[in-house]
């Protein structure tokens, strides 16, 4: 039994006219939903593990206003920690 041209892209569905597999689909170029902005505005509210999410959305593959907004934060958050250092340093 011989595959014509029909049957073997009917069983490679996952390649394009080449044969190539096609570039991953990514969220980068959609909206942010409002929903999404409260889910991750309340994950970042809760202790430690807000950190981490922050760490997560600025490195990972998400959308790209998520990374600058998490990039964004964890920048405040640094320069948060050393002026409060700053100031409880000065105190003494």
């Amino acid at each position: 039994m011989s595959l014509d041209y029909n049957d073997y892209n009917y069983k490679q569905s996952h390649l394009d006219s080449r044969g190539h597999t096609p570039p991953r689909q990514s969220w980068d170029a959609s909206e942010v939903t409002i929903g999404t902005w409260i889910v991750v505005l309340i994950l970042i509210a809760i202790p430690f593990v807000g950190f981490i999410v922050l760490l997560v959305l600025a490195f990972g593959d998400h959308n790209e206003s998520l990374k600058n907004f998490a990039k964004a934060t964890l920048i405040l958050l640094v320069i948060g920690f050393f002026l409060t250092m700053l100031g409880v340093g000065c105190s003494y």
